[in-house]
């Protein structure tokens, strides 16, 4: 049976991450409209972080998604932007806390891998939805459905 994340609702917190390449424009945007929903924002050390293409080294990436895919306060992860790099590190990730506490994982581009692995191998539904870094191209409609 497939697993749904509960939805999200006022007062929940969510994680910003970056699984792959750096953010080129801060998502100030992305993180005010996020807040006008009633979320709680915390933003993930990978968000700014730098190295070479990518949002921090393989290693402070995988780290920063375990984390929250650990912490039982967080309801869900959104995907900063694409790019590559979520392959080089989704084989580090243990997923025995979020398998107990599941949570939507929001994104599409690079973190498609996640997402399929998610679903694949957990049954547990992911979004395929718009991330942060395109927030401020995105029509109204398509930040809200």
């Amino acid at each position: 049976m497939i697993k749904q994340p509960p939805y999200l609702k006022k007062g929940d917190k969510i994680a910003i991450v970056c699984a792959a390449k750096k953010l080129p424009k801060p998502i100030d945007y992305a993180i005010s409209v996020l807040k006008s929903w009633g979320l709680d924002v915390i933003i993930g050390r990978s968000v700014y972080a730098e190295a070479h293409q990518f949002a921090g080294d393989d290693v402070l990436r995988a780290a920063d998604i375990q984390f929250f895919l650990d912490d039982p306060e967080i309801k869900a992860i959104i995907s900063g932007r694409g790019g590559y790099g979520t392959v080089r590190i989704i084989d580090e990730l243990d997923f025995t806390h979020f398998k107990e506490n599941p949570k939507w994982v929001i994104g599409f581009s690079d973190i498609t891998v996640l997402l399929s692995h998610i679903f694949a191998e957990l049954q547990i539904q992911s979004m395929h939805a718009q991330m942060p870094y395109t927030f401020e191209e995105a029509t109204p409609e398509s930040l809200v459905s």
